[in-house]
Formats: structure tokens, C-alpha cells, sequence
């Protein structure tokens, strides 16, 4: 029964990377949302009820976080979502934006403390996309747990990096919103 459950879990977790939306027009978002325009990004995301936006970085490389508490000076947050855009990827890192995706999402969720829960890749015409979800639990912190998708527009040479993370204790809380945030992502790929 319990491999069963997470066979559910890894299957429900994969689905958002084959999900986002392009070049459509923003429906009504549902209860509870607000749409959020990411002006620079050429994106728009599902902002929850109550949680906060802000934008920063520079024009042609953007952040932008959505997150459940009001970031301080810092920049870090406990619960949100964070969508990296970088245009013109080959002239940023001297790679196009697929092989770059691919080189950040390889050393996603290995590092010290970490392990790697599910990862998956998938191609469909010019998007090349990655997802990977890991356990992150430094010695000096509460564990948490992060989800990643990397987005690579070949045709426009455009990456984003989307991550949603939460303390692994408020995990399934909070993946109720982050799953639905980021399976109804939309961006204009003709940018």
C-alpha cells in the first residue's frame, strides 16, 4: 500500500512539468488566485490569496518571487515561488539554453545534505524541460523541500529557472498551492 501512495505522490509531482501553458490568453484564475503579471518575463503566474510579490534583478534577467511571507532585506523566504528568466541565454553563459538547463539541473539536488526525491526530463518542439525535487537538510536548519523545473526555449534561446520550496514539515500544505502555481504557469514563447 505505502509504495502504491507513492507511486501516486511521484506521478502527481511529475505531472506539472508537461503542464505549463503558452501564448494563451489568461483565464479566470481560480478560487482563492490572482493572476500576477511578470512584466520582463513575458509571464503571468497564480498568485495565492494573501501572499506577496516581488520583482527583481535586471531587464533580460529577471526574479521574480512569490512567496507566503513579505520578503525582508535579505531576499529569503520559507514558502514560495521563485522564476528566474534569462533571455539571450548563450550570450549570459556562453551556452544555448537547453544545454545550460540541463548543465544546472544535473547538480540539482545533490549537494551536501541533499537527496534527490524524483527527477524527470522531457522535450516537446522547442521546449526542453527538467524537473527536479529534492530533501534539502542542512546541519544548521530545518529540513525543507525544494522543487525545481527548468524551462529551456530553444527556438528563443530564453531559460527559466522556477523554484517552489517549503519547509518539509509544511509540505503538503503548501504543494497544494505551489502544484497548481506552477502546472498553470503561462509564457509567451514566441519571446
Amino acid at each position: 500500500m505505502l509504495r502504491f501512495l507513492w507511486a501516486v505522490v511521484a506521478l502527481s509531482l511529475a505531472l506539472p512539468a508537461a503542464a505549463q501553458r503558452y501564448n494563451v490568453p489568461l483565464a479566470a484564475p481560480p478560487a482563492g488566485f490572482a493572476w500576477q503579471a511578470l512584466p520582463d518575463g513575458k509571464a503571468a503566474a497564480l498568485l495565492p490569496a494573501g501572499w506577496y510579490y516581488r520583482a527583481e534583478g535586471q531587464k533580460g534577467a529577471p526574479t521574480y518571487c512569490l512567496t507566503q511571507e513579505q520578503i525582508g532585506e535579505s531576499g529569503e523566504f520559507q514558502t514560495g515561488l521563485a522564476l528566474q528568466v534569462v533571455r539571450k541565454a548563450t550570450a549570459h553563459t556562453r551556452h544555448p539554453a537547453a544545454e545550460y538547463a540541463e548543465l544546472l539541473m544535473l547538480r540539482t539536488g545533490f549537494g551536501r545534505g541533499q537527496q534527490v526525491l524524483e527527477k524527470a526530463a522531457a522535450v516537446e518542439g522547442p521546449w526542453h524541460k527538467w524537473t527536479v525535487r529534492y530533501r534539502d537538510a542542512p546541519p544548521d536548519a530545518d529540513p525543507r523541500i525544494v522543487y525545481q523545473l527548468a524551462l529551456a526555449n530553444a527556438k528563443t534561446d530564453t531559460l527559466y529557472l522556477l523554484t517552489f520550496e517549503s519547509p518539509e514539515k509544511d509540505w503538503a500544505e503548501a504543494w497544494q498551492l505551489g502544484e497548481v502555481m506552477v502546472r498553470e504557469l503561462v509564457l509567451d514563447a514566441r519571446q
